[in-house]
């Protein structure tokens, strides 16, 4: 260093402060850049050492300053940039002195928004580690990134209602964590005796077969997927009678739809087989031959070519030298088709020789009958009774349409086939039916009998009704004569046997409604009661989790309350539990965060150098730690434990406690100065902001309030920001209603400006008038003037229909005005001096009959305003003069109240 540079040193080496710390928010000397982090982290100022880390600006240097600097303006900056800062990236180097960071951070708001928002997953599990709201938690198993701290957020959450909202909202976005969320339900219900496994594995079960029974099945084959499901459910130990019944009747729906009808008996002993000889298998190629024709026809190819496909199955009969039984059963069984292929090869030789002499009537669209025919043999095939019917009646319907001559004989006859092989299937499907529907009047005409519970009865009643309804929507298809499929004796039987086995069970339910309505009534009764509980500002928290013990138990026992009130009754329960936890929530949440924030500072008084201060502040701790109250069992001993550790050895020794009461001034002087900040803030808002902000303000007010020790300075200083608010506030309201009542003003200057013209006899663009409103946001007293104007426009409705409604509103408006001016104290006109008296008796008679008073002044404005604009329109010759009047009174009167 040479002598000029010993004699006049760099502005950021003077002796000042102040100067030190200007130069450094200032200077752009190479020379200063060099020596920065020296300033941030030596200089013996704070002011210069806070200018030179914003100068510097880096994460590695404020996490530095934050976790050695003591001086709450630095601590202060480093928490505000790292808070900004730090969520943004995963930086692996640097991830210990975050997290060392953050473990000092107690501001809920910070917390939550690093368990959402930070990239690192060990910031995001650090901050996930310090919440416990079950709420919050599932938000974050359904939205994190991570599998493994998803695993660990789930493993957390024991609250059954979380449990099952996630299950539920993440069943179509994340099937798998929707799956994980509804198997950890099921594991807490069995765990706290809710349920057992086998009824939980049952009742997934029951559900499966009950979809695949409904035709719900996306996992490929119906018999497969029946196959799985029989053999978890002969897993099963002992699942209860009712999940019983249901697999089973489910599992018989499939198994029917699953069977085709069997074949006809002539077919099965025509090859001479007896029952006893073993089955056999078509010839091969004989076999390949029929698979061939099937599918040609079924996919319905518009070339199919029927001569090539005879032949081929004429070529591998005529292969098989000693045709077998199951070789006949096949060729009975592709006779039909067999002989759809011979009656098209014989249509077409028919109409080739007709060239293009012979042309179709054009009148109407030409139709494929033998496509048709082909879509119906192939229905016919698949067993769809529903489908094959249509068609035929589709097709019968366009033969009908044809004169008698016209009608294709071919067609016809290939018809006919085709509906007797229908009515064979009915007829098969009816006896069926019928079979099936003796089965289940039997089942019901022993329920009685069996001794099973009432409720068991009444299921089963209901399983069987269902079936009888399906049997019958099976039957009856669109044309039938018949109405019922059902013989109507059997009917009478089914309805005899449902009625005995009810009344069997009616003595049993008629008892259970009277218990139920009761226990209705109690549950109401206590709902309120917790509701009641849950609004109160400061409830008790010991006396909450009573009502919500009281509430789990209820909402496990909802088959104690009339069926029809269940939904709503659960509803309100979970409304009281959610309502309930919320405050649960926030009682717990609070305590846990004071009680961190204590063990926080009773580990900052093992650096106390002043052994006295520190024991104060740690009696003091100890009372702060009693009044916060209980949290939750799981966290209290183990919080507790943390915060006597460094507390205890405290007590062997004695020294001063001025430097630590010093700190504590600051740190309150330097939250009341951030008070008075955010209150100037919210005060400097924009008016669209404004007016969202007064929760904001009452809550900054209600936290000054309760702040003790405030310096006169900064009283003045939150006061005055505070008026500003409040003032700013009012006038902002003051111009929402003023521009409220200018539209209200548009509004009748237009419905009287548009009657003015329709009287003079000027009903040109008279629509135009019409100022446009919005119905969601304008008053009904705008909305109302609205439609007037709208009518008044209408050339429908007569003008002598409007000039009396105009001559009523004349005589109305002027009774108006006379009671303004009585109001106001305004004189009155000699014409209407009469009216006036006659208020003036009328009033004095009305408040000598009423014992207590009349409204005040701005409500009998309010009134008569509205009086007004309902009298309009008025007579044009009128209205000037009475809006003049009317207009001077309102004038008088809200100077007189201040409006």
């Amino acid at each position: 260093m040479n002598l000029k540079s010993r004699l006049f040193k760099k502005p950021w080496q003077h002796k000042d402060p102040e100067v030190r710390a200007r130069a450094v928010r200032e200077s752009e000397d190479p020379e200063l850049k060099a020596e920065l982090a020296e300033l941030a982290q030596r200089d013996e100022s704070p002011t210069v050492r806070l200018a030179a880390l914003k100068k510097i600006n880096t994460e590695a240097f404020w996490l530095d300053a934050r976790l050695r600097e003591s001086e709450p303006d630095i601590l202060k900056a480093a928490d505000e940039f790292l808070a900004r800062e730090v969520p943004r990236a995963d930086d692996a180097g640097m991830r210990s002195e975050r997290l060392e960071w953050f473990s000092s951070i107690d501001s809920p708001d910070l917390i939550r928004k690093m368990a959402t928002s930070a990239a690192d997953v060990a910031l995001r599990r650090a901050a996930l580690e310090r919440i416990s709201a079950p709420g919050f938690l599932g938000d974050c198993y359904g939205q994190e990134a991570d599998e493994e701290l998803a695993g660990e957020i789930l493993a957390r959450i024991d609250q059954k209602s979380t449990l099952e909202r996630l299950s539920q909202q993440l069943r179509k976005t994340r099937k798998k964590r929707a799956q994980a969320a509804a198997g950890r339900l099921r594991a807490l219900q069995v765990s706290d005796g809710e349920a057992d496994a086998d009824q939980t594995a049952a009742e997934t079960l029951v559900r499966r077969i009950e979809a695949l029974s409904r035709g719900e099945n996306d996992q490929g084959s119906r018999s497969e997927a029946l196959a799985e499901l029989e053999q978890q459910w002969s897993g099963l130990d002992s699942p209860p009678d009712t999940f019983k019944r249901r697999f089973e009747g489910a599992a018989n729906i499939v198994r029917a739809s699953l069977n085709r009808p069997p074949p006809r008996p002539a077919a099965e002993n025509e090859g001479g087989q007896s029952e006893d000889e073993p089955t056999q298998a078509p010839h091969e190629p004989l076999q390949e031959a029929a698979e061939h024709i099937r599918t040609t026809i079924r996919q319905a190819r518009k070339n199919i070519k029927p001569v090539e496909l005879l032949a081929g199955w004429d070529r591998a009969w005529n292969q098989i030298e000693e045709i077998s039984t199951a070789d006949q059963a096949l060729k009975e069984e592709m006779l039909p088709l067999l002989r759809e292929l011979q009656a098209q090869i014989e249509q077409q030789r028919t109409s080739k020789p007709s060239g293009t002499g012979e042309k179709a009537d054009s009148s109407g669209p030409a139709i494929d009958f033998d496509a048709l025919l082909d879509r119906i043999a192939e229905t016919l095939e698949s067993g769809d009774i529903s489908a094959s019917h249509g068609l035929i009646r589709e097709l019968r319907s366009a033969l009908g349409k044809l004169p008698q001559k016209a009608r294709p004989g071919k067609v016809t006859g290939r018809l006919q086939r085709m509906e007797g092989r229908l009515k064979e299937m009915r007829d098969y499907q009816h006896w069926s039916h019928n079979k099936h529907r003796d089965d289940l009047i039997e089942q019901i005409e022993k329920l009685p009998d069996t001794g099973q519970h009432p409720d068991a009865i009444s299921a089963a009643l209901k399983e069987a009704r269902n079936e009888w309804q399906r049997l019958e929507k099976l039957e009856i298809l669109p044309g039938d004569r018949k109405r019922f499929a059902a013989p109507p004796g059997q009917w009478r039987r089914f309805q005899n046997a449902c009625k005995n086995a009810f009344e069997s069970a009616k003595p049993y339910f008629e008892k259970r409604n009277e218990i139920q309505q009761e226990t209705l009534e109690q549950l109401d009764r206590f709902i309120e009661q917790g509701m009641a509980l849950a609004g109160e500002e400061r409830p008790d928290s010991k006396l909450l989790q009573q009502y919500m013990r009281k509430s789990r138990q209820a909402i496990r026992r909802m088959d104690d309350l009339p069926p029809k009130s269940r939904g709503r009754s659960a509803a309100r329960l979970r409304e009281l539990m959610d309502a309930i936890s919320a405050r649960l929530d926030e009682v717990f949440e609070q305590i846990e965060l004071t009680k961190r924030r204590l063990i926080t500072e009773a580990k900052a008084l093992s650096h106390e150098k002043d052994l006295k201060t520190a024991i104060d502040k740690a009696k003091a701790l100890q009372s702060q730690w009693q009044k916060a109250g209980s949290g939750r069992r799981k966290l209290e001993q183990k919080l507790w434990e943390e915060f006597r550790a460094p507390i205890d050895p405290l007590f062997d020794q004695l020294k001063g406690e001025r430097q630590e009461q010093k700190e504590a001034d600051k740190e309150r002087i330097a939250e009341l100065e951030a008070l008075c900040r955010q209150a100037e803030e919210l005060a400097g808002l924009n008016d669209s902001e404004l007016a969202t902000a007064e929760g904001r303000m009452a809550g900054l007010a209600g936290e000054w309030n309760s702040s003790t020790g405030r310096p006169g300075r900064l009283n003045t200083r939150f006061e005055k920001a505070e008026a500003k608010f409040r003032k700013r506030l009012e006038r902002l309201h003051e111009k929402a209603r003023a521009e409220a009542r200018g539209k209200i003003e548009n509004m009748a200057d237009a419905v009287q400006s548009i009657w003015t013209r329709r009287s003079q006899g000027d009903t040109e663009n008279l629509d135009t008038e019409v100022p446009a409103i919005d119905r969601d946001q304008d008053d009904e007293l705008t909305i109302s003037l609205h439609e007037l104007a709208t009518r008044l426009v209408d050339p429908e409705i007569a003008d002598e229909e409007l000039g009396e409604l105009a001559r009523r509103n004349g005589e109305t408006a002027r009774q108006v005005v006379v009671e303004m001016e009585f109001l106001s104290g305004e004189e009155t006109p000699e014409s209407d001096r009469q009216l006036r008296m006659d208020y003036q008796v009328q009033r004095l008679a009305q408040r000598m009959s009423e014992r207590q008073g009349g409204p005040d002044l701005e409500t009998e404005l309010t009134e008569l305003s509205r009086r007004w604009y309902a009298s309009l329109p008025q007579p044009p010759e009128q209205h000037k003069e009475l809006a003049r009047r009317f207009a001077r009174s309102r004038e008088t009167i809200e100077r007189m109240f201040g409006g």
